[in-house]
């Protein structure tokens, strides 16, 4: 038994371990701001999405440009006020502008959330809904944000093929009411 130990050179020996260069980073560390040279799939359907979404808004008379906005109480258009603001300088503007004056202020999404027009507020959750799946790129995607993304398609084909049934010249009517049966009629009643 002594020489069994020296049958398997090697076996309880712990050999040192080497850390390769691709060990050494974390693979759960998330890049910092790393960005592709060309947009992902995911970024040009998003960007698609905002596109009709904004022309939506453009054709309304609401503002396109990304940012915060305000409304002043006898004021029917929205005032950009900047592209971002600090929750320091939302809550400044605010004490400066109370919403019990009539001012209001919302972001881009917003805008569109209260309007009395139904694809206007389809058009704010779809803005809404981009926003929030944009801010999650950044974070770990969770179930919500897969269901985010399916509910946003669905949304945006709703949206897009609604559209298209109103620039056709095709139009819809009820079919006209069957002419009441006469006692001497043959025809037969489906049982």
């Amino acid at each position: 038994m002594v020489g069994g130990r020296s049958l398997i050179p090697g076996l309880f020996r712990r050999r040192p371990v080497v850390a390769s260069a691709a060990d050494a980073v974390d693979p759960f560390d998330r890049p910092d701001d790393a960005t592709p040279a060309e947009p992902d799939p995911l970024s040009l359907a998003l960007d698609e999405i905002e596109a009709g979404a904004l022309a939506l808004y453009a054709a309304a008379g609401l503002p396109t440009q990304a940012g915060h906005y305000r409304r002043g109480p006898d004021g029917d258009d929205w005032t950009f006020v900047a592209a971002t603001l600090t929750p320091q300088e939302r809550f400044a503007l605010a004490l400066a502008h109370p919403p019990e004056q009539g001012w209001r202020f919302a972001q881009l999404q917003d805008l569109g959330a209260r309007s009395e027009r139904e694809d206007l507020r389809a058009a704010s959750r779809l803005l809404g809904d981009i926003a929030r799946l944009r801010a999650s790129r950044r974070e770990v995607l969770t179930q919500d944000h897969l269901l985010t993304a399916m509910e946003l398609g669905a949304a945006w084909r709703a949206l897009r093929d609604s559209k298209a049934f109103d620039a056709s010249r095709l139009t819809l009517s009820a079919p006209e009411a069957a002419p009441p049966a006469v006692a001497h009629d043959k025809r037969r009643k489906p049982r």
